[in-house]
């Protein structure tokens, strides 16, 4: 992680949608993360490279498009902004049955997809891999 003794954990997030990303923002800033905001992935590289306090997690919601080009996606990011390999990656699903509602399943080495049933599952989830 890339935060110093007293700052809080980073996270880049990646929302597509005008009316959800405020108030996600505002909850993980409430949850007690930095939040660094992008709306698109070149925009994500750019920032997560840019940022003086690298992100400690990367945040993606599935709108819009397949889940396998959400999960290539978010590979590219963490590539591209020369993040290291156990930087967790988190992909909010969008769409999804059932059967997966309030499951976080680990898809690779650090990186999950979530399927919310509700924000304390979101919540729960960041806390586990991005401790305060």
């Amino acid at each position: 992680m890339s935060q110093t003794k007293d700052a809080p954990p980073t996270i880049l997030m990646m929302e597509l949608d005008d009316d959800t990303r405020p108030l996600l923002k505002l909850n993980l800033s409430n949850w007690g993360y930095r939040v660094i905001s992008a709306l698109q992935e070149e925009d994500a590289i750019a920032l997560a490279r840019g940022a003086c306090d690298r992100p400690d997690l990367i945040l993606l919601n599935q709108v819009n498009l397949p889940i396998d080009e959400v999960l290539n996606m978010r590979r590219r990011i963490r590539q591209g902004a020369e993040l290291k390999s156990s930087t967790p990656i988190v992909v909010m699903a969008e769409q999804y049955g059932e059967d997966v509602e309030g499951k976080d399943v680990k898809v690779g080495e650090s990186e999950y997809v979530t399927y919310l049933e509700d924000g304390q599952q979101l919540m729960n989830l960041l806390h586990r891999l991005c401790p305060l």
